[in-house]
């Protein structure tokens, strides 16, 4: 198994440290805001349950960024936003069992050793290639990327509707706009090369990307076309918490240094959904 994790390592001790904690600050403030973004909205008819674990998670949020208490503040964010999981399951959404992932691993791996470090860089850099290997064989297995319907379907959303249109020809957007997702509706087949290359280029990126991480001189293209591919997505499904998780652990195929530069991009970026779901800010649709 060491020889295994062993083979994403790329002996930069430093550069990996500065990649981990810029990992670990910006997987709290993600969560962080999360956590306030779902819950500003539905303030009202909030569960109790769903207020202790806002209350529980702002304060160990604040405490896992000071270094001296970081490991057992994750490791109870873990517990926690694992409870949580379990509570809503099966509305929770997918990335939060990455996110319980990412906070036990950065708990048990934060001895401050470069032992553990590279244990817990080795394993999310896993992580990563795993996500996008089995994103693909879903896609392939289930067909409706190949023939390009899941896409067609995502017309009906209002994210993606205006970044899908001028893949279709307009006879076929016309038909496919009168569908709603109802009983009976369809089909959602296309014809169009210009759908379907995107949809089937899709899942043939994710495929590849899996060993293009593997090899050491081509990690850096693949997460730069990973970062790319994933923005793509976004641009669309306005998954912007997922899309932060899974780039900050994308992120660590970079150099540390760039990594800890993201950290106060990321931080104004999360300022700003949270001010604009409290309306100080004009009102952005995300999720």
């Amino acid at each position: 198994m060491g020889r295994l994790l062993a083979l994403l390592d790329d002996g930069d001790a430093a550069g990996r440290a500065l990649g981990l904690r810029a990992f670990e600050v910006i997987l709290v403030l993600v969560v962080a805001a999360e956590y306030w973004a779902r819950a500003i909205p539905k303030w009202g008819l909030l569960a109790p349950a769903y207020h202790g674990h806002l209350a529980l998670a702002s304060v160990l949020c604040l405490v896992a960024l000071r270094r001296a208490w970081r490991r057992p503040a994750l490791a109870a964010l873990a517990a926690s936003h694992a409870i949580l999981v379990w509570r809503e399951f099966p509305a929770t959404g997918n990335h939060a069992y990455l996110e319980v992932v990412f906070f036990a691993l950065a708990a048990l791996c934060a001895t401050g050793t470069r032992d553990d470090d590279a244990l817990a860089h080795r394993a999310i850099r896993w992580l990563v290639c795993v996500v996008f290997f089995w994103s693909a064989a879903q896609k392939l297995a289930y067909g409706y990327w190949t023939n390009g319907a899941y896409l067609a379907f995502s017309l009906d959303s209002a994210g993606f509707r205006p970044v899908l249109a001028w893949l279709i020809d307009p006879a076929e957007l016309a038909r496919l706009s009168t569908y709603r997702g109802r009983p009976g509706d369809g089909p959602y087949l296309v014809a169009d090369w210009r759908l379907l290359g995107v949809s089937n280029g899709t899942w043939v990126v994710e495929l590849a990307l899996a060993p293009l991480f593997l090899w050491r001189r081509t990690r850096r293209v693949a997460a730069l076309l990973g970062l790319g591919l994933l923005l793509g997505i976004e641009v669309g499904a306005r998954e912007m918490f997922f899309g932060l998780v899974f780039a900050n652990a994308i992120a660590l195929y970079l150099p540390g240094t760039w990594h800890r530069r993201a950290v106060p991009l990321v931080a104004v970026l999360l300022a700003a959904l949270t001010l604009s779901r409290l309306g100080v800010l004009p009102e952005m649709v995300f999720h």
